[in-house]
């Protein structure tokens, strides 16, 4: 008589989990073990993903925990040389960076950080990627306009991209208050503190 076999699950489930962790791992200290900062696969093939989705600041209130939004007025009035004040400021924060931290800067024709991409409207919005050691993205989205410019820091969900499929699991954790221990207001900190013009937050 023929029989149909029966599946451990539990033993299946394991199976698979033990997987993506040797993955997550082995991924993780080939990445590192070159020294200079840079991120898995994961997060690079989820990044796109979690820029769009960002659940952690879905909820308003929840998300003053791990985010930080500002104005900048700059003294000069030349929309082109705030826009390479904040180029420039965000170049030396980067190269002073000590912290390992992974940086991405969506803006052309500056060779800055890691990577470089083109954005449709260069000439006025600016965002950066920066992904922690454990990779949990964290986004800065500058718009420019003339001398005033529109800031906003932020983490983009709970769980780090270096899992995989973080960038759906993270929907559920929308509501999940975490706080991000003042990094993102200290990104701008140093941002506006490497400008080489006057520059009044609000």
């Amino acid at each position: 008589m023929l029989q149909i076999p029966v599946t451990d699950t539990p033993l299946m489930f394991s199976t698979v989990s033990c997987v993506f962790i040797s993955a997550i791992l082995i991924e993780y200290f080939r990445i590192h073990a070159m020294g200079e900062p840079s991120i898995t696969v994961f997060s690079k093939i989820q990044r796109p993903i979690q820029t769009f989705l960002r659940p952690a600041v879905w909820i308003p209130g929840l998300r003053n925990l791990h985010s930080k939004r500002e104005t900048w007025t700059f003294e000069s009035t030349s929309h082109q040389s705030n826009l390479d004040s904040i180029l420039s400021a965000i170049n030396k924060v980067i190269a002073n960076d000590t912290s390992k931290f992974y940086w991405q800067v969506q803006q052309p024709t500056v060779p800055l950080a890691n990577e470089t991409t083109n954005l449709q409207d260069s000439k006025s919005f600016v965002r950066i990627f920066t992904f922690t050691r454990a990779e949990w993205l964290d986004i800065t989205e500058i718009s420019l306009n003339g001398n005033k410019a529109e800031v906003w820091a932020f983490s983009s969900g709970f769980l780090p991209l270096i899992i995989p499929f973080a960038c759906f699991l993270n929907v559920p954790f929308f509501f999940f208050p975490f706080l991000d221990m003042g990094l993102n207001k200290l990104r701008l900190d140093n941002i506006v503190k490497e400008m080489n013009t006057t520059v009044v937050r609000s």
